[in-house]
């Protein structure tokens, strides 16, 4: 019987040896050259990729046939800026869309993608943090895509004020919320948008770290509890505001205050005492709340509470031996809830407690 003969592959699969070798960065450039005329152009898009892919081989690879070996090219960290510019003007709108987020491009080559007939290359250029002055200014003029706009919105943060001008002021609510959160810009931009009439723009005011004080002050009496909430949430809110919210008759604003590091001991120790178990919860996970307020929240009746002083990495031994005291024997003392019974609830804290409390090993 002849022997057998060697495995052939169809032209059309690629030994895995190559492809890894295409993407491995410690590949020789000799062996990444051999791959780059590879006729597979997974192998070449791969080499593309590849951030010890040499200089003149990513020049190369940018005038290569194929679309995803060219978009390769365009995103990696190397590439020269001629090959960039060159790509800035590809047939291919992915390409140049890529070209556009990438962060080496070159001023000239995203002044001329923000005239890019395509949407999302225009989009592109709108997020990306080098992009000149002028051009953001006239993608968020309010006369190009909503994409664009949104993208300036979403990640400019430090645009001049004669940019960020429009934004405030756009028709479309979602890139208004977009501009406010995380801006650093001028305050009057904020305090234009803490009157905006979408509540999902103002609850974005709120909070923002950079909002004026007599901002949080005026959208503390919001009369949407969602906007009351985030300011209390808000690590910058003063305490004389945090003191106001803790009295609010909506329970989601006083567990903002509850989950707010800077709320002060006393104030946690008047909410550790509120009627809603999910504000006592909120007490109980803080990691500003004092030790002594948390062997007392161990007395709580409510598995939530408890549940959530387990998970606290600050809770200190006392308060977890308080809660196995008094939860020790068949009747726990704990409030039953809807679909829950009060022994049921109790075995839940119980296997809580023993995770985070592990038995010590019979002898």
């Amino acid at each position: 019987m002849p022997p057998p003969s060697p495995l052939q592959l169809p032209p059309c699969v690629v030994p895995d040896r190559d492809l890894d070798a295409a993407s491995n960065p410690t590949t020789a450039p000799d062996e990444l050259a051999r791959l780059a005329a590879d006729p597979s152009g997974g192998i070449r898009s791969r080499v593309a990729a590849n951030p010890a892919c040499p200089l003149p081989l990513l020049t190369r690879l940018a005038t290569d046939h194929a679309a995803l070996a060219r978009r390769r090219v365009a995103a990696n960290p190397s590439t020269p800026l001629a090959a960039l510019r060159a790509l800035a003007r590809d047939r291919d709108a992915s390409v140049r869309g890529q070209v556009g987020a990438h962060p080496a491009t070159p001023a000239d080559a995203l002044r001329r993608l923000g005239h890019d007939r395509a949407h999302e290359v225009r989009r592109r250029v709108a997020t990306n943090p080098n992009t000149p002055q002028e051009t953001l200014a006239r993608l968020d003029a309010g006369q190009d895509s909503p994409q664009a706009r949104a993208g300036v919105a979403a990640t400019n943060r430090e645009a001049a004020p004669d940019t960020q001008a429009p934004i405030a002021s756009d028709p479309k609510r979602e890139i208004r919320v977009r501009a406010v959160r995380g801006a650093t810009g001028p305050p009057e931009v904020l305090v234009r948008l803490a009157g905006d009439p979408a509540r999902e723009v103002r609850a974005a005011v709120a909070a923002n770290r950079a909002a004026p004080p007599e901002v949080a002050a005026r959208l503390a009496g919001d009369p949407y509890a969602r906007v009351r909430e985030e300011v209390a949430l808000n690590p910058v809110t003063p305490p004389e505001l945090l003191e106001r919210l803790a009295r609010d008759w909506r329970t989601r604003v006083r567990r903002g205050v509850a989950a707010n590091d800077t709320a002060s001991p006393h104030l946690l120790a008047r909410l550790a005492r509120d009627w809603s178990h999910t504000v006592r919860a909120q007490v109980a996970a803080n990691t500003a709340t004092p030790a002594e307020l948390l062997i007392r929240l161990a007395r709580d009746r409510n598995q939530h509470v408890l549940l959530a002083l387990i998970r606290n990495a600050d809770t200190p031994d006392g308060a977890l031996d308080e809660m196995a005291r008094r939860l020790h024997g068949f009747r726990a003392h704990l409030t039953p809830l809807p679909g829950i019974g009060a022994t049921k609830a109790a075995d839940r804290v119980r296997q809580a407690l023993e995770q985070r409390r592990p038995r010590p090993a019979a002898r």
